[in-house]
């Protein structure tokens, strides 16, 4: 029995758009599903396929795609580097690519110029800086910025302490 999962790209993209619905119904970490979205999205995918796909192999996709996104960032945005207009990959002079390829072979693993598929779902997912990922839910609620001492229509004077300090030893 083979357990390897075969991703084709509208089963991808169904990964993809759940996740997404996911991260806005705000059932997202820091950069990546919580436990509930996961569930939602195993169940959602697996009624939306049919295929019986573990939520590990969702898991491990989501992961890949996530890698792949950010080493093709960071090639489009290191120093020297610049994005070909015409096909959407990165364009560098012969040197960059000489050195990278050496880096390449020393690594064993091949760095992709071309744009990702699904490159706007990544976006909408990992965001383009790290501020961009979305809002976070926390054990507070949705955090809003909350100034440490009165604001415009709510002033607190630090001179008037409505309740003096107890002693209580």
């Amino acid at each position: 029995m083979n357990n390897r999962a075969s991703w084709d790209e509208p089963t991808t993209k169904i990964l993809l758009d759940l996740c997404i619905e996911q991260k806005n119904q705000l059932n997202w970490s820091d950069r990546c599903l919580t436990k509930l979205g996961w569930r939602n999205v195993h169940s959602r995918f697996r009624a939306e396929t049919g295929l019986q796909l573990g939520s590990k192999q969702l898991q491990n996709k989501l992961n890949n795609l996530r890698r792949q996104f950010f080493a093709w960032r960071a090639l489009e945005t290191s120093s020297g580097l610049g994005r070909d207009t015409q096909t959407g990959g990165v364009s560098a002079d012969a040197t960059y690519w000489e050195q990278d390829q050496q880096d390449t072979q020393a690594r064993s693993q091949p760095h992709s110029v071309k744009p990702l598929p699904f490159l706007n779902e990544l976006f909408e997912l990992y965001g383009h800086e790290p501020q961009d990922r979305g809002t976070l839910l926390s054990a507070g609620g949705i955090r809003e910025d909350t100034p440490s001492m009165g604001t415009e229509g709510n002033f607190v004077d630090l001179e008037e302490d409505p309740a003096p300090a107890s002693s209580a030893c």
